[in-house]
């Protein structure tokens, strides 16, 4: 899609939304456009669905998503200078003559999901990258090279340095997302980092105190909420000094004033709260996964497909995260990946009943665009409006997460689950079972998708979204 293209479809999606004055905040996050409005009814969401570059729009829990596709970064930055009043990456909030922009609970939600998405979305492109690299090593070394010596040492840094700096990376994407200045923020990170710190991990000993406690020590390199937790803190803080201090001595008062409370505040107590959070999360989904065993990657599996048609498969990248980080691997986004060979499967077996010529090319592109990594078109065009594709993904999907979990899949690199991400399933330690058996079960899952697709078709009538 061309510039001129991107830049005439946001101006129409904001015309349709109500135009500037109407949007109270505008975010995205990888497919789609998330908007929070002050008035719905000045929303043409039919024409919304429809509209020409875009895969559809829904509203959920008062947010309005346009679903764009991989393409929506760009989209949203010519959409930016068009809202005005810095709206875009704001926080939520309705004037007093407006109507509500949601209910209390639902606000709530939105907020909670729109903090996850801002703070996550910016940081998955170093993530993926670093997965990539880290999965491609992993195949070499199955060929008996050492990976860690020589030229493939550089390679081998470049794999980890987006995780052993991660805590500087949730650092910019918390200072955006909280309206607060980025080195503060990478301050509050840096406390965590400092070779103190660092060398106290190594040495087990208990080098500081702080009012005669000793902080408590942790390896915070690759944490995910020691460094949300801090830097939240540093914005409460930061902005609630900035109120009371004069104009004249904000510069130099309220930066030092607030660093001096947080970062001590932050590595006695938010910090390792974080820490014991990200450690207890990753706990609790072992402990789930080999209670439930099967079931567990079944349910998990069947409802997928529904968590991302909400738009709330977002939330489950802390967690994501924070396991590899953890535990060095992940049990959700082999479920994942298999969701979107699902959705490919069961777009590719509709595209094999349906007469229309237009609709069967939109669905084969839909079916190879989930293989790829990319699920929304299949799921917004193909699934929803027949319903059959969308039972086929589920049933299909359920089969394929208790197969993940059946054969022990693990992914040892946070990617986006599609084709190309395959490589991160190779075993670090040589191993090839790993990546034999995720390629049986998204096989399975595909080929399940696609059948029961192809069979069931017949049972609904075609609503195709061309």
């Amino acid at each position: 899609m061309a510039d001129t293209d991107k830049r005439n479809l946001a101006a129409e999606i904001l015309r349709l939304v109500g135009g500037s004055d109407n949007v109270a905040v505008a975010t995205h996050c990888i497919t789609r456009l998330r908007f929070n409005l002050r008035d719905e009814s000045k929303v043409d969401l039919a024409v919304l669905k429809k509209l020409d570059g875009t895969l559809g729009a829904q509203v959920k829990d008062g947010q309005w998503q346009v679903i764009i596709g991989p393409h929506v970064e760009s989209v949203y930055r010519e959409l930016e200078p068009m809202l005005g009043d810095d709206k875009a990456k704001d926080e939520v909030e309705a004037d007093p003559d407006q109507p509500e922009l949601a209910s209390k609970d639902s606000g709530t939600k939105v907020r909670v999901f729109d903090f996850i998405s801002g703070i996550f979305s910016p940081i998955i492109p170093a993530l993926v990258a670093g997965g990539m690299v880290k999965g491609i090593l992993a195949i070499i070394s199955a060929f008996g090279i050492d990976t860690s010596a020589g030229d493939w040492a550089v390679f081998s840094m470049i794999s980890d340095i987006p995780f052993y700096f991660l805590s500087f990376l949730l650092a910019v994407s918390c200072a955006d997302k909280l309206k607060i200045n980025r080195s503060l923020a990478l301050c509050a990170a840096g406390s965590l980092m400092y070779p103190t710190i660092v060398n106290a991990v190594g040495t087990g000993e208990i080098p500081l105190t702080l009012f005669g406690i000793a902080l408590p020590i942790f390896s915070y390199s690759d944490s995910v909420f020691p460094v949300i937790f801090g830097v939240s803190g540093l914005a409460f803080i930061y902005h609630a000094i900035d109120k009371v201090v004069p104009d004249l001595f904000k510069l130099v008062v309220v930066p030092a004033l607030s660093l001096a409370i947080v970062i001590p505040l932050n590595l006695l107590v938010l910090a390792p709260i974080g820490a014991w959070c990200g450690i207890g999360l990753a706990n609790g989904i072992v402990w789930l996964f080999s209670t439930l065993g099967p079931v567990a990657g079944f349910l998990l599996g069947l409802f997928m497909p529904l968590i991302v048609l909400f738009g709330m498969h977002q939330s489950t990248s802390p967690i994501q995260i924070s396991n590899i980080a953890t535990l060095g691997y992940d049990y959700l986004l082999p479920v994942s990946f298999c969701h979107n060979l699902a959705e490919s499967g069961a777009s590719f077996g509709a595209a094999l009943r349906i007469k229309d010529e237009r609709l069967k090319s939109a669905a084969f592109t839909c079916a190879f665009s989930a293989f790829m990594g990319i699920s929304e078109p299949a799921l917004f065009t193909v699934q929803v409006p027949n319903r059959t594709p969308l039972i086929s993904a589920m049933i299909a999907n359920g089969i394929g997460g208790a197969l993940t979990v059946i054969l022990g899949v693990k992914c040892f690199g946070f990617v986006m689950p599609g084709i190309t991400s395959l490589p991160v399933y190779m075993d670090p330690s040589g191993s090839v079972w790993n990546i034999i058996a995720i390629t049986i079960c998204i096989v399975a899952t595909w080929l399940i998708a696609a059948v029961c697709s192809f069979a069931l078709w017949g049972k609904a009538k075609s609503k195709m979204v061309a």
